[in-house]
């Protein structure tokens, strides 16, 4: 598929599928695209086009991590790739104590002057910081299309969950009723930042990759304030017959145990 950025291709195995961008944009081109599409350099709190939703819907979904932990109280949470701490922000409001990782220097700057989270620019310099550092909760919400490699990146990280901890995955279905209907137009395409862009199949597939082999899908509760009442009726069937927008994953660090809710 043509896009304008890029062409999005598909890996033809039968057990794989994963669509990818390919050229992917240079690094100083990604860094020109993260302050003109996200993170403005006026800091004044205003984000661009493509972080709206997630301040609309983190606060339903970070409380909900209850029913798989107990009591968020004191749990360390590592939110990778925080942005301006949408997930930050409703994590100290419900006990948790959060660090960031995220490469961009505006977001990071907002999200430490906002909230009070230590924010790093990536694992190596946490590392140095807190060298024996262990997370009962990992986060990268709308972070893994993102990134370059994202399978080593998860390799890092299951280095840094404690046994029993648990990572959550959010991001995009290439499935989706949207994705079906627009093609090339949908806004996940069209996003130059995009590297990949994941089914059930294919997310799995980079997840276990990752060091994560049997991780399945959660399914957590989620209403757009902002949906008429059609729209809102519209998602949840289209949640009944998978083919709504997200997909969730929850799985634990020890291989094997994790739990589909």
């Amino acid at each position: 598929m043509r896009l304008p950025h890029t062409v999005a291709w598909r890996c033809r195995a039968d057990s794989c599928g994963l669509r990818f961008a390919s050229p992917q944009l240079s690094h100083q081109d990604l860094a020109r695209a993260y302050s003109t599409h996200y993170y403005l350099p006026a800091d004044d709190g205003h984000s661009g086009k493509y972080e709206d939703t997630s301040y609309l819907v983190t606060p339903q979904v970070v409380p909900q991590l209850e029913s798989v932990l107990g009591s968020l109280r004191s749990l360390r949470l590592l939110d990778y790739g925080c942005g301006r701490g949408s997930i930050s922000g409703v994590a100290l409001e419900v006990g948790l104590v959060p660090i960031g990782i995220e490469p961009d220097a505006v977001a990071r700057n907002f999200t430490s002057t906002q909230f009070g989270v230590p924010v790093y620019a990536n694992l190596e310099e946490l590392r140095s910081q807190h060298p024996e550092a262990q997370f009962d909760v990992i986060i990268l919400w709308n972070v893994i299309e993102h990134l370059r490699q994202p399978w080593l990146d998860l390799r890092e990280l299951r280095i840094l969950l404690r046994p029993g901890g648990q990572l959550l995955i959010g991001t995009m279905n290439v499935k989706c009723l949207r994705a079906r209907i627009e093609g090339a137009r949908w806004v996940n395409y069209q996003n130059p930042t995009h590297f990949y862009y994941f089914d059930r199949r294919s997310l799995e597939r980079v997840i276990a990759s990752g060091g994560f082999p049997q991780a399945q899908e959660w399914k957590p509760k989620i209403r757009y304030p902002q949906h008429s009442t059609m729209r809102h009726w519209l998602y949840k069937a289209s949640s009944l017959f998978e083919l709504s927008d997200g997909l969730y994953y929850l799985c634990s660090a020890r291989e094997g145990s994790c739990k589909r809710e």
